[in-house]
């Protein structure tokens, strides 16, 4: 297989492929795209073998060339920064980059959006593959915990503009000890987070009271993607059917609808003067019947009276809704006075109005008149502009029109006459502008009237309002005086009882029931009204399973999302309440009983980006399917209302209550604007593994951790004391996690790395060899060696790495970070080693491990081999060792020791062999019985077989020297020159062989490789 560009996710053919070998994704980006930069949310996904690879798993994921590997761009706003990257990445990727992504660059932060969208996954986390090893901790190292149950986002009951995501999550194996400093949510600090919560749960904890790990299970029919929106709604939504009419009239539970028609342009089709097909017995329509209400201020209220209100039945604390210049306000009764009829005065007459003819017509809609009326200084307007079809409605109209005025229009013998309602009379003269003949006849007659004495006028039923509840923000602000609106129980809806023609019989509904207790409409004619019934189709979406076949559940969840808020706004683009209305239903997956309904409305005035969760405890548990519907219509009126079904969950019944062996952690993450829209929002924890024997962070306690894990005999004391000798005081670590299956030696391996040092077996005890700077541990001398000692020299080459570079973890950033290692005189090296350090979060010593490594591929070029027999299986792998030949001419002589003795501090050896007194300065160096060596002794001569050096304690010490068993091999001694002597080396590898023999191979030992161990780095010389 290949690596294979595709330009989006559609189908089609890939833009390029790249054959590859064995290398990490992060290698061959590395390899192959110039100025390639490791990023938290990079400019394309990788997937191998079908699954999604995070950026943070690319340097270690391995790709073979059977692999299947795709790469995608991701379409998102880039910088500059990022545009650069991808633009001088892979030939025809870095175009398709351009071509895909160049179009949502940000131009400069402007954005046509009214409102701030919902991030739909605040935060989340790893998921585990079924059979994946636990995170094994060492040391101190960020971690990305792992999901244990499934998280649940809920939107917030409180705030809909909100929304959690709640995670049980494991951290690891072992104890691990953390504070809240040390948690993050992608890059921004859990403690800057509102609403943030965490609780840890140590190994074993009882985690039963806490909810988040309760085990619910996502539907993933619904609401599929991590960041998608869901199921859209609106193909469920009835459509609404406004009717046309020129006029609306109602009395009663009646409605009627003159002139009506339909929105086809065609005026005179069969559908015409009849309801749409959607007002049916039984639909729910929506009816706004204004009128004329005189508006008086007091105490701080808008004061609305009518006799109209009787027709709301008005009580305190009823939700009603007021329709106001296209505004619709909900709001609340604070205050309730009923009307009163007046006290009759004494005496005095009416003034009135006397029509000098009958009305000739009752249909003003083509030709509509208006006049005034002035009564006690104060003008009325009066409009007559629709058709009144009798003389009750045309009275109606006109009274209407003098609501406020006390006077009336009466029928006097089939005329119209507008007098005082009743006694007492206020008295004085009725003027008018010229009143229409169709109504009043050409000379209507204007009678004065008188003013009665004592009495009180009757008393206007009205009403005070306030906002949120009876006890609320007061409602006030509206213009005295009389002005025309709309006022009804919250929502303005009517349930048909039957039609007739162009009438319709309702009922008022409150909360979805009808309400018995509604006295009907006041009846009156008007042209002003809104009319609107829903063509429901009863369309669903689903039902969907809320839980695999073979699971039960006993409570269910649904999430409702609106992307753009849910708002209204009425004819001049203000902001309005506006309703959305829906339906659950759910029944027993299988069992052919019938659906239980759930019903809800939401009703707000908001732009930004929002949502609901809907909770259903079900009575019993069981296996249950779920389907979901918009009971009113989405868009209408140009609200913004978009609505998508965008979770669905099941609770199941069983869940661990601990977890033995591992830390978790219970998270609550809440969205906000301290989230970046883009960045990587995982949860992650900077937490320091706790050992059950050594310290924390210490090369030995790690070593010491995975010795007791495996029952491994540890060589306690040499790790002990390289921990005091070297690795503490140097600030030497080992800080790695892995949730990998690696073999227990590559872990102490690498462990032993990160201390400079060699994990290997020594007398059937685990332990480690440090590299550096140190004495020789032994010597073998010609007279071990069953093979000629061969030694090869490699000649520099242009294949010689002359750099190397070393990534790591920072410890500061937690960023994968690279230490370029270059010598003064080579800044800029032909061919560089790509190196990855585990377990190191210090720049300076990644410097100094790759400083020895660099040291080596220039310096080391010779390698010794050789065989002995068991004397080999006195060293170590890493151990520094003496090699040594007697060919003529190298000025080294080796021999064996027959006899010592010691008189005034000075060591006397008879030798097998004449030693060469012309070598230079001659020196002589001990193999002990052993294997240990001493150090270069300067040698005095005493006779041809005789030389005496000072004395040494070790001399003294029975397990190195004892010439009284001839059971023991002797001592050897090396006689040389001290300009040329013996070869230093280290030991590479020992291999017993099958003859009982062990062939030794080792490479020259030079100071000069460890000269950086105590180095500092200097940047990039280059």
């Amino acid at each position: 297989m290949t690596i294979r560009f595709y330009p989006s996710r559609l189908p089609g053919e890939p833009l390029e492929t790249h054959e590859h070998g064995v290398t990490s994704i992060r290698s061959w980006l590395v390899a192959n795209v110039e100025g390639y930069e490791d990023r938290d949310v990079p400019p394309l996904t990788v997937e191998v073998e079908g699954l999604l690879i995070p950026p943070g798993e690319w340097a270690t994921c391995v790709i073979r060339p059977d692999s299947d590997v795709r790469l995608y761009p991701v379409p998102f706003g880039l910088e500059a920064a990022t545009i650069a990257w991808i633009g001088i990445g892979i030939s025809v990727a870095a175009a398709a980059y351009s071509l895909v992504l160049m179009s949502t660059i940000d131009t400069g932060g402007y954005t046509s959006s009214t409102g701030r969208s919902l991030d739909l996954n605040p935060a989340r986390a790893n998921t585990a593959k079924l059979g994946d090893a636990i995170r094994e901790v060492f040391g101190r190292v960020r971690i990305y915990p792992d999901y244990v149950v499934q998280p649940v986002t809920r939107f917030d009951a409180a705030d809909p503009t909100k929304i959690r995501v709640q995670m049980l999550l494991c951290l690891g194996v072992g104890e691990l000890i953390y504070t809240n400093g040390d948690i993050r949510v992608g890059s921004t600090p859990a403690s800057t987070l509102p609403g943030f919560n965490i609780t840890y749960f140590p190994p074993g904890a009882d985690v039963s009271g806490d909810e988040r790990s309760e085990n619910w299970v996502n539907s993933t029919e619904v609401g599929g993607t991590s960041s998608g929106t869901g199921l859209d709604m609106a193909q469920t939504s009835p459509d609404a059917d406004d009717i046309i009419a020129d006029s609306m009239t109602v009395s009663g539970s009646s409605v009627t609808f003159t002139g009506l028609d339909t929105d086809d342009d065609d005026d005179n089709d069969e559908n015409d003067n009849a309801l749409p097909p959607s007002w049916v017995a039984g639909a729910v329509v929506e009816l706004k019947a204004p009128a004329n209400y005189q508006i008086t201020t007091a105490a701080g209220y808008s004061v609305i009276a009518s006799p109209l209100l009787t027709e709301i039945a008005p009580v305190v604390g009823m939700p009603v809704t007021l329709g106001f210049n296209s505004v619709d306000y909900d709001l609340f009764i604070a205050s309730y006075t009923p009307g009163q009829a007046a006290v009759p005065g004494t005496g005095g007459s009416a003034a009135k109005v006397q029509a000098s003819a009958a009305p000739t017509t009752y249909d003003f809609s083509t030709s509509s008149s208006t006049f005034t009326i002035t009564w006690q200084g104060v003008t009325y307007p009066v409009s007559l502009v629709a058709n009144y079809v009798s003389m009750s409605g045309l009275l109606a109209a006109i009274t209407e029109g003098l609501t406020g005025s006390g006077l009336v229009a009466q029928d006097n013998g089939g005329t119209v006459l507008i007098t005082e309602a009743a006694s007492p009379f206020a008295g004085g003269a009725i003027t008018s502008s010229a009143l229409p003949a169709a109504a009043f006849g050409d000379a209507p007659v204007y009678t004065s009237g008188t003013a009665s004495t004592g009495g009180s006028p009757a008393v206007t039923a009205n009403v005070t309002l306030a906002y949120n509840s009876a006890t609320g923000t007061v409602f006030s602000g509206m213009p005295e005086g009389v002005q025309r609106l709309s006022l009804a129980h919250r929502g303005n809806e009517y349930r048909i009882v039957s039609t007739d023609g162009t009438t319709a019989t309702v009922a008022r509904l409150v909360n979805g029931t009808v309400d018995e207790s509604w006295p009907g409409f006041t009846a009156r004619t008007m042209i002003d009204y809104e009319a609107t019934g829903l063509n429901d189709t009863l369309s669903w979406l689903g039902p969907f399973l809320v839980c695999p076949e073979n699971e039960v559940v006993d409570a269910f969840e649904v999430n409702f999302s609106f992307p753009n808020g849910i708002c209204g706004f009425d004819s001049k683009g203000k902001k309005r309440l506006r309703h959305v209305e829906w339906e659950i239903q759910y029944r027993v997956y299988g069992s052919g009983s019938g659906w239980v309904s759930h019903q809800g409305e939401y009703a707000l005035k908001n732009v930004n980006g929002l949502g609901f969760t809907e909770r259903i405890t079900l009575s019993s548990p069981g296996l249950v399917e779920v389907r979901c519907r918009r009971r009113n219509e989405q868009g209408s009126n140009n609200a913004r209302d978009s609505m998508y079904w965008q979770a669905l969950r099941g609770r199941l019944l069983t869940r661990p209550s601990s977890y033995p062996g591992v830390s978790l952690m219970a998270v609550t993450v809440e969205t906000g604007g301290k989230l970046a829209a883009q960045s990587d929002k995982r949860v992650n924890v900077v937490a320091t593994r706790a050992y059950e024997t050594g310290t924390a962070r210490t090369i030995s306690g790690a070593l010491l951790h995975v010795a007791n894990s495996l029952g491994l005999e540890m060589d306690v004391d040499t790790i002990n004391a390289l921990e005091s000798a070297y690795w503490t005081p140097r600030g030497e670590n080992f800080d790695f996690a892995t949730g990998d299956s690696i073999s227990a030696l590559e872990m102490l391996q690498k462990i032993a790395n990160a201390g400079k040092s060699r994990f290997l077996l020594s007398d059937g005890l685990a332990t480690v060899n440090r590299e550096g700077i140190k004495p020789w541990t032994g010597v073998i001398t010609p007279h071990e060696m069953v093979e000629e000692l061969q030694s090869g020299f490699t000649v520099p080459s242009d294949d010689d790495f002359d750099g190397v570079d070393v990534t790591y973890i920072n410890g500061t950033t937690w960023a994968e970070e690279t230490v370029k290692c270059r010598t003064s005189d080579n800044p800029t090296p032909v061919k560089i080693e790509n190196y990855k350090l585990d377990g190191v979060l210090n720049q300076d010593h990644a410097y100094q491990i790759g400083m020895r490594r660099l040291m080596k591929y220039l310096q080391q070029r010779v390698t010794f081999q050789t065989t002995t027999e068991l004397d080999a299986l006195c060293y170590n792998l890493g151990d520094r060792i003496v090699l040594t030949d007697d060919i003529p001419g190298n000025n080294t002589i080796s021999c064996l020791v027959e006899a010592m003795t010691t008189a005034g501090g000075v060591t006397t050896f008879t030798v097998t062999e004449p030693l060469d007194w012309s070598f230079e300065n001659p020196r002589a160096l001990i193999r002990y019985q052993d294997g240990s060596a001493s150090g270069l002794m300067v040698a005095s001569r005493v006779g041809d077989f005789q030389l005496s050096v000072p004395h040494l304690s070790e001399f003294d010490d029975p397990m190195k020297v004892d010439l009284s068993s001839a059971t023991i091999e002797p001592i050897r001694l090396v006689f040389c020159g001290s300009t040329r002597h013996v070869y230093d080396a280290i030991v590479e590898e020992i291999a017993p062989q099958s003859d009982g023999t062990c062939q030794v191979t080792a490479k020259e030992y030079l100071e000069s490789f460890y000269q950086y161990d105590d180095a500092t780095y200097p940047g990039d010389v280059a």
